[in-house]
């Protein structure tokens, strides 16, 4: 979500984008600080979850920022943030199990259902990965809330999302590259309600949709990364 994050009783809150507090819904403007200011924003795109399209316009232009960004030399690694015991903040995990069943390499995977990432583990599990010499490209999931007409929209965004705002924590920005829906309403001091009442099909639609894509950008990726390598061999 823009600007600030609920409270909630688990003790952490859904992420956002990270973006200016009185910056506009899906408008992203990253700090002047942030080294990923330069970042090239051209693959950014809001799709309605229930366009028939959703899931090969989010895959496209998901596989091109991942090329972009580096993928494959670098490896992609899903940070899938929330929790099941919140309804509306379910759908990072719900992700998460989509891309394990769809194959995708559980070392992959961060945030299940069964092993949900959020901000008060989120260091102890993604820091091994840099701690160790690597330099994955991480790619953010999480729900966001928003205006009524912006419920059931996906969005892309280069740049992270900052979790940890519902427990005071200064977290730094988590991945390159960030996915979120908007799963209900923005209600100020009663969004913790509204992620508890949040319809269950409605999250797990999103997550489908999300997920699948997910998996199609990454093998689009591969492909583009094959065929850019064999065909100085074919011209000669």
């Amino acid at each position: 979500m823009v600007g600030e994050h609920p409270r909630n009783p688990y003790g952490y809150a859904p992420s956002g984008w990270v973006a200016d507090a009185g910056a506009a819904r899906h408008s992203l403007r990253i700090r002047k600080t942030d080294p990923k200011a330069a970042v090239d924003m051209s693959h950014n795109i809001d799709v309605p979850g229930d366009d028939p399209a959703a899931m090969h316009t989010l895959a496209m232009s998901l596989s091109q920022a991942l090329v972009t960004h580096g993928a494959p030399e670098r490896p992609v690694v899903f940070a899938c943030i929330g929790t099941d015991r919140s309804t509306g903040d379910a759908l990072g995990p719900l992700v998460g199990q989509w891309l394990i069943r769809s194959g995708y390499d559980d070392s992959r995977v961060m945030g299940t259902l069964e092993h949900p990432l959020h901000a008060l583990n989120l260091r102890a599990r993604l820091d091994p990965l840099t701690n160790a010499g690597q330099s994955p490209l991480v790619v953010a999931i999480d729900a966001a809330l928003g205006p009524r007409e912006s419920i059931g929209i996906i969005s892309l965004r280069s740049g992270g999302l900052r979790p940890g705002h519902g427990v005071g924590k200064s977290l730094p920005a988590i991945g390159e590259l960030a996915i979120t829906a908007t799963v209900n309403i923005a209600s100020g001091g009663f969004d913790a309600h509204v992620l508890q009442s949040t319809r269950l099909y409605v999250v797990q639609s999103l997550a489908k949709t999300i997920g699948i894509a997910c998996c199609h950008a990454i093998h689009m990726t591969e492909r583009i990364t094959s065929m850019a390598t064999t065909e100085p061999a074919i011209a000669a």
